[in-house]
């Protein structure tokens, strides 16, 4: 039993996929503290693009 206990403890297979769990964590953490800010943005850049491609249509007709 000690000897299995031991062999258990040194065993570190699934120590990467630990890792890769605990850093998506933090990057989906990360993502939703900033989503309103990049909500923002987003939705400033894309009124501009909107704003401009009316005025691009609009002036073509005249």
């Amino acid at each position: 039993m000690n000897r299995y206990l031991k062999r258990l403890w040194n065993d570190d297979l699934g120590q990467s996929t630990t890792e890769y769990i605990l850093i998506l964590a933090v990057v989906v953490m990360v993502a939703m503290k900033f989503k309103t800010t990049f909500q923002a943005k987003l939705t400033g850049i894309l009124d501009n693009v909107g704003g401009q491609i009316d005025k691009a249509t609009q002036s073509d007709g005249n």
